[in-house]
């Protein structure tokens, strides 16, 4: 039975775009994963079939429901998929969802750092500190790292909240976006950021964030990752 099912080819397409994307700029590695909640169907979404994300195609996409079952199949996928089913079921207005485990932003879930947008692109993480997920808060000292099931899902959506960004302590980060390339955008700038705040708290300096204010004049410039997705599609499909 085909993956897709009764798939919106479009939908498939940025799924596969996108995972070559993050993996053709650094932010996700050999287990990163993206998700696309389906256009004919709110409740289900798209993810790959555990590949590592620069071998994806639409031959790998399949569908899964927010309780991170399998829909028409029994192909297995990313062990955390319960990131995927269990944000989406909290955040209607998400429908791409990036998990990686850029190096960029480890030290600012891992630390006493706050990770805030020092970098006119990343305005929309907005001014407040990034919210970090402790799962040994919730769940014990003895909970592996690894979000497993999807009480654990929920409550890496109730850390996210209303925001673009979640870190992820000694993990990586999870990252939202309104579509398919504006998640690609969010998790290229959002990793961008944290570089280059690095970079400036290297020198000795003291940074000077983006404001709400001038997030929000930002905002609609970047908003849906129209340019940036169109520079990477040319660079990925030659």
């Amino acid at each position: 039975m085909p993956g897709h099912l009764i798939a919106p080819t479009s939908v498939i397409s940025e799924l596969v775009l996108a995972n070559r994307m993050l993996a053709h700029e650094g932010v996700l590695d050999g287990y990163g994963h993206v998700s696309a909640r389906c256009e004919d169907d709110p409740n289900q979404y798209y993810i790959g079939d555990a590949s590592p994300p620069g071998n994806v195609r639409a031959h790998n996409v399949f569908r899964w429901n927010l309780d991170n079952e399998p829909v028409g199949h029994t192909q297995p996928t990313y062990g955390e998929r319960y990131i995927h089913g269990r944000i989406y079921r909290a955040r209607a207005d998400v429908m791409a969802i990036v998990h990686c485990h850029a190096p960029e932003l480890i030290p600012y879930g891992a630390s006493d750092i706050p990770l805030r947008p020092i970098y006119h692109m990343a305005g929309f993480q907005g001014e407040e500190p990034l919210p970090v997920f402790e799962i040994r808060d919730l769940f014990g000292p003895e909970t592996a790292i690894t979000i497993n099931s999807n009480e654990q899902g929920d409550a890496l959506a109730r850390s996210l909240g209303d925001r673009a960004v979640v870190l992820m302590r000694g993990h990586g980060a999870t990252i939202v976006g309104r579509s398919v390339p504006q998640a690609v955008l969010h998790a290229i700038y959002a990793t961008l950021n944290a570089r280059i705040l690095t970079q400036t708290l290297l020198l000795g300096g003291k940074p000077v964030y983006i404001n709400n204010a001038e997030g929000r004049n930002l905002a609609g410039r970047v908003r849906d990752g129209s340019r940036t997705w169109d520079y990477l599609a040319r660079i990925i499909e030659g």
